[in-house]
């Protein structure tokens, strides 16, 4: 293929977009698009197939790290920055969507971490604050690594609710494999935590369970130790 050809090749596919919109591209032609601004004379199909081969989703794509992003070959530093931008940019306008209208709801909380970290290849351990009116004050990653690996989180994630002022928060982290039933080593961080944020009177409301395509509420089954102050 020319570069005349990969450049008319790109310009149909923007023109496909700005036609009848992203859901008239398959993944691969979205990445493709992507890095056609990065790169616009070079054949990006092919590159674009293999890091949705390699990163398994678009969603895996835009969540991994630049380590892994450069070590395919074709992808530079900007490609990797572009992947990141487009990710934090979305994250960003979610943020805001629930600093206007609060985490009512359980299926907000789903969607507001599945959005954020659903498709991270690498496990956390997360926190979202809430103030009074349920209202997102901040989220943040504290851990890197399993919740039996975070032996000190706790200590960090109740100094950062205090030093924020939360009146609440919700823990979260996920599992890259899919699995979705809570381990010991959960349970065991969640009563901790929830122990110490009630001698703080800051509720726990929650500890979800991350994956691609689902969220996993710990509150919801016998174990949690309190059922006081949940989500509908």
């Amino acid at each position: 293929m020319t570069v005349a050809d990969r450049e008319g090749h790109h310009a149909r596919l923007r023109a496909r977009y700005d036609e009848a919109g992203i859901s008239s591209l398959a993944d691969y032609e979205i990445v493709e698009l992507l890095l056609a601004y990065v790169t616009p004379r070079r054949d990006t199909k092919s590159l674009a197939k293999e890091l949705l081969r390699k990163f398994k989703s678009l969603g895996g794509l835009l969540n991994a790290d630049t380590h892994a992003l450069v070590s395919v070959k074709g992808i530079g530093e900007r490609s990797a920055q572009l992947f990141r931008l487009v990710r934090d940019a979305s994250a960003y306008c979610l943020q805001e969507k629930f600093e206007r209208r609060p985490l009512r709801h359980r299926s907000d909380v789903e969607e507001y971490l599945r959005f954020n970290f659903g498709s991270r290849g690498d496990e956390y351990v997360a926190a979202v604050y809430l103030d009074n009116g349920n209202n997102v004050l901040s989220t943040e990653i504290v851990c890197e690594g399993t919740v039996n690996q975070c032996a000190v989180y706790p200590r960090t994630i109740v100094e950062k609710a205090v030093r924020c002022k939360a009146a609440s928060l919700i823990l979260a982290h996920n599992h890259p494999g899919g699995a979705t039933g809570p381990s010991e080593a959960d349970w065991a961080i969640t009563l901790r935590l929830f122990e110490i944020c009630r001698l703080l009177e800051i509720q726990l409301l929650d500890h979800v369970i991350v994956t691609r395509d689902a969220a996993v509420s710990l509150r919801d089954l016998p174990r949690w130790p309190d059922r006081r102050g949940s989500m509908p």
